[in-house]
């Protein structure tokens, strides 16, 4: 576990301790923040792996730091509230969490919460990484096709044969196919 670093951002001294040293026993490794700056501060400093934030927390809003974070994607997000009411609860409908714990802390409930939110976030993470690579692809293929369109149409060849044509000129000029093709666009 010494591998995940967390921020716990509470105004009350007493509460900051407590977590730290509950999370400091499961070899968490434990950064402190006092108010709402301060914990998006320390976050893009130290690039944690959660934010615990209590809702009641001083200076800039638990909410509104919890958005910065998580839009920057910086880390993710795990509020800490002594009332979980309706107004809370609709609050965080419209954000990323994961997660929330209720006061006072129980060291398994602590441990269980930020293990749930670390695997989803991990799981997240990595569809967010496959989504992007896809993209990627797609937009190659797409550069590729176009490419294709042009060199058919000024060669008067296949599909294929502009294909053949396009990975040819690719491996002579030692360049990604997709470059290749950008190429053929910029110039026709």
């Amino acid at each position: 576990m010494d591998r995940y670093k967390i921020v716990v951002a509470d105004s009350s001294e007493t509460s900051r301790k407590k977590i730290k040293g509950i999370l400091a026993k499961r070899g968490y490794k434990v950064y402190e923040a006092s108010d709402g700056a301060g914990a998006i501060r320390l976050t893009r400093s130290t690039k944690p792996d959660l934010v615990l934030i209590d809702t009641n927390i001083w200076g800039i809003s638990s909410y509104d730091a919890a958005e910065i974070i998580e839009k920057d994607n910086l880390a993710t997000v795990v509020f800490i509230t002594s009332n979980p009411n309706k107004a809370f609860i609709d609050t965080i409908k419209n954000m990323s969490l994961f997660a929330y714990i209720t006061k006072p802390i129980k060291p398994e409930q602590l441990y269980q919460i930020i293990d749930f939110a670390l695997f989803n976030s991990s799981k997240i993470k990595n569809l967010q990484s496959r989504v992007e690579k896809l993209e990627t692809k797609l937009s190659g293929r797409k550069l590729i096709d176009r490419a294709k369109g042009i060199i058919m149409e000024k060669f008067d060849m296949t599909e294929n044969e502009a294909y053949k044509f396009l990975r040819k000129k690719s491996m002579d000029n030692c360049k990604p196919m997709e470059e290749v093709a950008k190429e053929i666009i910029n110039n026709d």
